[in-house]
This record gives structure tokens, sequence and C-alpha cells, in this order.
């Protein structure tokens, strides 16, 4: 620990300790050779009898890690299945994960699956290793190995020492091959280290210098013969540069040349860590103590989370997340002013002056993405500087992801040192259950969290009526919006209402007599979830979204969708983010075994049409709207579907969505809220000729200052453009949720315009 140490006692537990080495393979399960490796680096450590691997035993603690067993059984299975066939190589036709398959590598600072809560728990609360090593596979054709120094652009919280140690280790790495002769070692291309979401992005954060590879492979165990003829134009003449000294010139590669270069690798950080091991251990302190000086002295301070939130639950879901990654979260013990702003006794105080203060800024800071065009001299590795006149330059992963904005969550900036009396908490707990009033007509529960989405769940399950409230009203003396929930006390008695509160921690009020406004009664929607062949992470991420909030729902496949008659099974039908051509045609012929082939098909949407039009709903994410906007003739466009990216470029980020909130796909949703972009279809309503066939717009982005974090080049293109819209088609509907609103688990806050469109879907049109 950092807190209470002076330099020379840190000098001295440095001197004493070993260091810790995290090494891993097998995390994304398809990417084989850094898992086999793992073994065999086990063997080696075990019988070499070398001085070299004598040290490394005697200075180091070698944490050898298989992250991801389930995928690697899943995978083998996929393959051995296949071996010797055409399809011996064809790719995995569901996730390696049970839910989110490659994304588990981006859930890491929102812990939604366990695999990340394994290696959370393991690395930030038992043995906080100094080296954290994460093997992946490939490296961009025709190198062999990726390693770092990686490229630009670079997240401005991570700590330059740290920056410095990377580079060394990654240099550290290189100079192995070379030392053993072998080629194809590329390094500052691809991979950068702007999103906080990578396992290892979590681990610098945390003050553990982390590194990673992507060492090269043709696919599973497959052998591979490569001639020039396969190489990029690029690289045809094995030019060196300073950042690939030594081009591979093509032949034979197999699984064991990989397993080969991955040991190269590991061995190398492995002998640099026992050469270095007190100056890594010191370096982990030096960190850590900079960073807790430095965020004394400057701001941000730190950010306030105050106690009168829009979704207490998730305000608490947010600060327990922080808390499990070891974070140190405070609430003060009297009232205070800060900033001129007024706080009472129990707020939440996260300070920046922590040994991860930098962590804590990265997740809660607005995101300000460099156009790499405009800093050439940054990361140009030539002569003179050059300006680019081509489109933007992407980051490996999104531009913008402000966690509080995602999650609905308000927090308040610390410009200023606070002077107050602090208690360091171990978890957050949401107000507590209350039931108030005594009448005897019905209970109703305010719709602002998502915990209310799960007591109508319960609710219907255990045979309630459940009423939603289409309008405002007012009973005791309180004003409730519209999608507050009614529930008759004659459907659900006091003690199971009692026990539903303190289980979500709803507040509840009994009123003595029916509102005089319109109502819709609820029912347990009857939802099916696409479930394609393409082995879809959007399709994963909304099963366990659906799960965790108690929805039940039928996977579908496409057979069930071109059999048809799904209006006999089904209320509402949700098709995950994916492109339209891969919705329709799915795996082209002999690229899979038979059964994983194809798509929907045309007869699948003619299905999919005769659904709605016999009073189905169907629900798209993202770019599966294309599919109906296109197909179906809907009176709406896509307005992004033409712009090149030199007009138009939005691969991540945050931005405002302004909600009509009487409709109710937006009941129990703010005026505005942060969504989630990333490439994501923008809507154009056009007229029609009959009133009840207009598309309804609920959601739309505002004339001016879209942008919430992150960037964007094209905002006039969103300008008063329809977000989230509803089709009437037939005697069913179409909701169109252009952009993400389950977004990995993270963007709590539209969670809820999924899950009205199930409720809402399920209720037959009059």
């Amino acid at each position: 620990m950092v807190r209470g140490l002076a330099d020379e006692e840190a000098g001295s537990l440095a001197s004493e300790g070993k260091a810790i080495v995290w090494i891993d393979g097998g995390l994304h399960a398809t990417e084989v050779a850094p898992a086999q490796h793992i073994i065999q680096l086990t063997y080696d450590l075990l019988t070499d009898d070398s001085q070299k691997i004598k040290k490394i035993l005697d200075e180091v603690i070698a944490m050898l890690v298989l992250p991801n067993p389930d995928g690697m059984d899943m995978v083998a299975e996929w393959y051995k299945s296949n071996l010797g066939t055409p399809y011996e190589t064809s790719r995995l036709p569901w996730l390696y994960q049970k839910y989110i398959g490659h994304d588990n590598n981006r859930d890491s600072f929102m812990l939604s699956v366990s695999e990340m809560q394994n290696i959370n728990q393991v690395v930030n609360h038992e043995w906080y290793p100094h080296i954290f090593y994460n093997h992946h596979q490939t490296s961009p054709f025709p190198s062999l190995i990726f390693v770092p120094p990686d490229c630009e652009p670079t997240n401005p919280n991570l700590h330059p020492l740290l920056l410095r140690w990377q580079n060394f280790i990654g240099t550290a790495i290189a100079l192995a091959f070379e030392s053993e002769g072998k080629q194809g070692v590329i390094s500052r291309f691809l991979f950068d280290t702007w999103y906080p979401g990578y396992v290892t992005q979590v681990c610098d954060f945390h003050n553990i210098i982390s590194t990673f590879s992507e060492t090269f492979l043709y696919s599973y165990a497959t052998p591979y013969f490569y001639t020039v003829g396969d190489f990029p134009e690029e690289y045809k003449d094995f030019t060196i540069s300073l950042f690939f000294t030594n081009p591979w010139e093509g032949g034979w590669w197999h699984l064991r040349d990989a397993v080969e270069y991955c040991l190269t690798s590991s061995k190398a950080v492995l002998d640099l860590a026992a050469k270095h091991r007190e100056e890594l251990l010191y370096a982990k302190y030096a960190m850590g103590k900079e960073t807790m000086e430095r965020y004394q002295k400057e701001p941000p301070y730190g950010w306030i989370i105050p106690l009168e939130q829009r979704d207490s639950p998730a305000a608490a879901q947010l600060i327990n997340k922080l808390i499990t990654l070891d974070l140190e979260v405070y609430q003060a013990e009297s009232s205070f002013q800060a900033d001129g702003l007024s706080h009472p006794k129990g707020t939440y105080i996260l300070p920046t002056s922590q040994p991860f203060g930098r962590f804590l800024k990265t997740l809660f800071e607005i995101q300000t993405y460099p156009d790499l065009r405009q800093y050439p001299s940054l990361w140009q590795s030539i002569v003179e500087p050059i300006k680019l006149k081509v489109p933007p330059l992407r980051t490996y992963d999104v531009l913008g992801w402000t966690l509080p904005l995602q999650m609905g969550v308000k927090t308040v900036t610390m410009n200023t040192p606070l002077d107050i009396k602090l208690k360091r908490i171990k978890m957050a707990s949401p107000p507590k259950a209350k039931i108030s009033g005594s009448a005897h007509y019905a209970y109703v529960i305010p719709y602002k969290t998502n915990n209310s989405v799960i007591a109508i769940n319960r609710l219907l399950k255990e045979g309630a009526d459940v009423i939603w409230a289409r309008e405002s009203f007012r009973a005791e003396e309180k004003t409730f919006s519209p999608g507050a929930v009614i529930v008759p006390l004659s459907t659900f008695n006091l003690t199971k209402m009692k026990k539903l509160a303190e289980e979500l921690s709803l507040q509840v009020l009994r009123i003595k007599r029916p509102p005089s406004i319109k109502t819709y009664k609820l029912k347990l929607p009857r939802v099916a979830l696409y479930k394609p062949w393409r082995s879809n992470m959007d399709e994963g991420w909304t099963r366990l979204i659906l799960e965790n909030h108690e929805f039940p729902y039928t996977s579908v496949h496409n057979a069930e969708i071109k059999a048809g008659r799904l209006e006999n099974r089904f209320d509402v039908i949700i098709l995950p983010n994916q492109g339209m051509n891969s919705i329709i045609n799915g795996h082209p012929k002999g690229t899979m075994p038979p059964k994983f082939v194809g798509g929907i098909s045309r007869s699948g949407v003619r299905n999919l049409r005769l659904f709605v039009e016999n009073g189905g709903t169907l629900v798209t994410l993202g770019a599966s709207s294309n599919l109906l906007v296109e197909e179906f003739n809907l009176p709406v466009k896509n307005v992004l579907t033409s712009l090149k990216s030199e007009e138009f470029f939005a691969s991540g980020l945050l931005i405002k969505v302004a909600f009509d909130q009487n409709h109710p796909i937006a009941y129990g949703m703010p005026e505005e809220a942060a969504g989630f972009f990333a490439h994501s279809p923008t809507f154009q309503t056009l007229p029609v000729l009959k009133e009840q066939e207009q598309p309804l717009v609920v959601g739309k982005y505002p004339e001016e200052n879209i942008v919430l974090s992150g960037w964007m080049l094209g905002e006039k293109y969103l300008q008063n453009r329809a977000a989230v819209v509803e089709v009437p088609f037939g005697k069913g509907k179409i909701i169109l949720l252009g952009f993400r609103v389950q977004h990995r688990g993270q963007t709590v806050g539209t969670f809820k315009l999924l899950f009205n469109s199930l409720f809402y879907g399920a209720i037959a049109k009059k």
C-alpha cells in the first residue's frame, strides 16, 4: 500500500519483495496459441535448470493463468468436430463466453461476467502483480508478433512512468526475438491505449505495468504455407523500419511456431522482472504516491455523487463497482459546501488523491478525443511530419465512455479542495424501501428506476394486476409521471409487497381510489430474441441484460423465423445490432457446416413482415434497423447511409438524446440522457397519407451541443434527427432503437428504452 509509507520504507520493502508477474493466455478462446503456451511455460519453468530460469524462480512469483477455460473447451470441441473436413477452419457459430464472447476483454471496468470478476478479484484484491502480461492473437499480417510500444492515441491519464516501463518491456521482448534470430516483430502499429475497458488498461490504472502481445496464427491448430503473393503490397519488398526491423519472408507457419513466439516473449518478461525486481516494486509505490500528491494540489480534486438521484439503485451500483475495482469511496460525516453548492451528511465523495486516482479520473471525466490528423509530430515516425488530408483516423475501440453519463448518475466535479471529515465505506446502499400511506385501493410504484422494471416482471409472474399510467396524476398529495405502476391491493398482498420493496429498494405509496387517467394493463411479454449463427456479441449482451432484469425470453434461430407463424408464439421479436446482409444471408455456403449456413433468407423477411402485420412488435437495435427500413419500405430513412467517412465519423461516443416522456417507449426516462452512438442509424421520418400510419419520434438529437463525451465529425447530420421511432405497421408496430441502448451492459441509463419496448410491444393495438 502507498498510504502511510515513506520513501525509505518503500525502498526497503522493494529490496525485500519479489516481483509478481501475471501471464495469461486464452482470454479470447479462439486465440489458441497463447493458451497452449501457458502449459509449456509451466513445464519449462519447472524443469529448466539454467541460471536464467533459476534467477527467475528466485526473484519472481509467476502467475500463469487460463482465464477462459470454458471457452477453450468450446473452441477445441468445435475444431475437433470439423478436423479433416472442408470446414476445419470455419468460425465458431456461437459465442465462446456464454454471453459476451470477444467482448470479455471490454468488460474490465463494468465486471458484468464471471471471468472478469475473477480476474479483478485475483489482481486487485489478492495478489496485486507488478507486471500483467495479456497474450492475444493475431498479429497484423505479415508480422508474426506485435509488442509494445503501442500506437497513438495514448490515454492522457496513464502515468508517464508506466508508459516508459511498457516501452522498456516491449523493447526487451523485441530484443529477445532478435537475439534468437526470430523474424517478424512489429511495434507501434494498430493497437492503442485510449480505451480503459481492456483488462490491460484497468491494470495500468492500478499502477500495474501491463503489456500485451498479438501473436500470428493462421487458424486454430491448422498450419498454412505463406508466399510473398499472400502479402499486402506494401510488405512485398521487405523494407525494414525502426519498429519492424526484421520482416518475415513467408513459409510454413504452425501452431508450434506461434507457441514458441509466445514462449520467447513470456520468458523475456520474466527475465526482465527478475533483473529489475526492486525497481518494479518501487515504481508501483512511486506511481501511487505521485498521483496522490498531484491531485492534492490540482483539479479535479475528485467527484461528488449526490444522494438525490433519479435512479438511486443505479448510483449505488456505480459506487459498488468502483469499490470492487479497489477505488476509495467515502461519505461525508457532516453537511458541507463545495464550489458554492450545499450537500447533506452522507454524500458520497470520490477523491482523485488516492493511489488509483487516475483510474477514477479516466472513468468520470469527459473524453476529448484528439483528431490525430492535427498532431502529426506526436505520432509520425518520419523525418518531416506531413499534414494529412484523409478521413479521420480511428481509435482501436470507442472514443468516449464517461461512466456516470452512461449509467444516468448525477455527479459533481470538485474544482476546489474539500476539507471535511470523511468515512471510507465498503459498500453503498440505495435508500431503504418505504411503503407509505394506509389507503386500501392500490399500490403506486414510481417508474424512474430500473429496479421498477424487475418489480413489474415479478408482479406479473405472481399473477398481480399491473397497470401502467399513460398520464401524470396526483394521489395522496404526490405527483406521478407517465409510466407509474399501479397494482391493486386485491391482487398482491402487503406482506409480498414489503418483501418486493425491500429487495428492490422501492418507494411505494398506497392510494385510496383509482386515478382518473388513461392506463395500459400490462402482461408478461412473450419475447423472442434473434440468435444468428454468427456469434453476435450484441445478442449476448441483450440476453444478459434481459436475464438480469428477469424478462423471460426465447432464443430463435434462422429456422424458426423461416418457419413462420411467429405471432402465435411471440408478442415481441428483438433483432440485435447486426448488418442487413448478415441477417438475410448469414454465412455463405461452403464456409460452415450446412446447419449453420445462411441467414433468415427472403422467406424469413416475409415472415417478420407478416408477424408485424398480424399484430406483433419488432424491436430493432442499432444496425438491424436498416433491414426494416429497406425491406419493409417504411416511411423512414437512415440519413447517414450514403455519407463518406470524410463527411461523417462517429465510431463510439456519448451524445445527447431528448425524449418524449409521454410516449410509452420513453416512460421513466429523463427529458434528456446520454446515448451511446457507434455507426448508429439516424432517422428522418417521411410523410404518409394515413394519419394512423405516421411514424412517431420518441427520441431525437438536439439542434446543437450533441456530443457529450468523445468526438464526432459531421455533427450537423444528426441535428434534429430521430434516434428512436415507433412505426405503426398493419395491426402491429415497429420500434427502431437507433443508438446502442444496451451497449456492453454499460448504458444503464438507457436500458429502459428496450424494456419499455417489450412491455409496450405486448399491448394490443386498439
